[in-house]
Formats: structure tokens, C-alpha cells, sequence
């Protein structure tokens, strides 16, 4: 526990910050790695600017991104996971299940897939002269450490970035989503994933 002062006549408790996070100076909960007041700071990419910068250049928008990237944690994580940006993969071990495997997080990023996420996050915001968060080699390795936030900018700029995928389709057309992760996040060859996308998604 920390002790923060209210004001200069009383003093009260602050718990622990949760993992990822911190206190800033006047005591209130920041993701580590952020600037002090990258919030306030117009030229700075957070999860909301990076949302408006994806979805941009299209017209008649019937779902917004931030929809299917929440279908795509449902299903990497799990419809039943209690923490979702804590999941880590789940791997049967002589039949018992184990969160033993390499995808972490929310979108169960492993280390070389969380590398190409970073520096397409990176050319997003460098390409618009853009400040953006610092994430370390440590934290890219194990995305749990990052807070929801980041690990949501993360999914964002590798999808969106990547050349097999399609924004357009996803932001206009909602039963193109199972496809749309199948070729973006997914990467697999198992055709009975898109099923299992859609049994958990509509």
C-alpha cells in the first residue's frame, strides 16, 4: 500500500496499482510506459486515435473496429476467460489443460508476432509524426504485463497493417469477420477455426 495525500489535513490509502500500471503524480492510475500526460497531448497515439486513424479512410461504417476486436479476444482468450489480458495459452498436458503454452494475452501473441505488432504500431504513429508508448523487449515477450490498452493497440496495428487483410471488409460487412481473423490473426490452416469463430462471435 502507498500513502497518498488528499490534501494538506488528511491522508488516505491507495492500494496497490494493478500490474501494468502505475501512480502518476497526483495519484491517479496510468499505464507504465505512458508519458505523464500522453492523454492530454493531441500528438500523442492512444487507443482511441488509432481506432479514428483505421477507420478513416472508409465510408458507410456498419460496425466499428473496436466490435470486431473485441469478438477477436472472446475467441482468443476464451468466451469463459475471467482475465482475458492475463490468458495465457492453454496447452493439454498428459489431459490436463495448462496455461503453459506461448500465446499470451488477449490475442495470444507470441514474442515474434508481438515484435511485428510493435513496429507496425510504431510506423503508424511515426508515419503522422506521432509520439507513441514504449514497450519493452521484456513486455513483448509476455504481453500480460501490458495493460488492456496496449494490448488492444497492439491487435489494432498488426491487423490493420498487414497485407492480407481488410479493413474495408471488416468495418462493412460483419460476416466477413471470421475470414478477416482466419488471414490476419489467425494464419492457420485449419478451415474449422472460421466455424468456431462464428460459434463463439454470432
Amino acid at each position: 500500500m502507498k500513502l497518498n495525500k488528499k490534501n494538506s489535513e488528511s491522508v488516505r490509502l491507495i492500494k496497490d496499482p494493478p500490474k501494468g500500471y502505475k501512480y502518476n503524480a497526483k495519484g491517479q492510475l496510468v499505464p507504465v510506459g505512458w508519458s505523464e500526460d500522453h492523454g492530454e497531448q493531441p500528438n500523442y497515439l492512444n487507443l482511441a486515435r488509432l481506432d479514428s486513424i483505421v477507420q478513416a479512410p472508409y465510408q458507410d461504417i456498419r460496425v466499428p473496429f473496436s466490435e470486431f476486436r473485441d469478438k477477436v479476444r472472446s475467441v482468443e482468450a476464451g468466451p469463459d476467460s475471467k482475465d482475458p489480458y492475463r490468458q495465457v495459452q492453454l496447452v493439454d498436458v498428459d489431459g490436463v489443460k495448462l496455461p503453459v503454452g506461448v500465446g499470451k494475452g488477449a490475442y495470444q501473441f507470441d514474442y515474434p508476432t508481438a515484435v511485428t505488432a510493435y513496429n507496425r504500431l510504431q510506423q503508424i504513429a511515426v508515419d503522422r509524426d506521432m509520439g507513441y508508448p514504449e514497450i519493452s523487449d521484456e513486455e513483448l515477450k509476455d504481453v500480460t504485463l501490458l495493460p488492456p490498452e496496449l494490448q488492444d493497440m497492439l491487435f489494432t496495428a498488426h491487423f490493420a497493417k498487414d497485407p492480407a487483410t481488410s479493413v474495408k471488409k471488416v468495418l462493412t460487412d460483419p460476416k466477413s469477420h471470421a475470414d478477416q481473423w482466419y488471414v490476419g490473426h489467425y494464419k492457420g490452416e485449419d478451415e474449422g477455426r472460421k466455424e468456431h469463430f462464428r460459434s463463439i462471435t454470432e
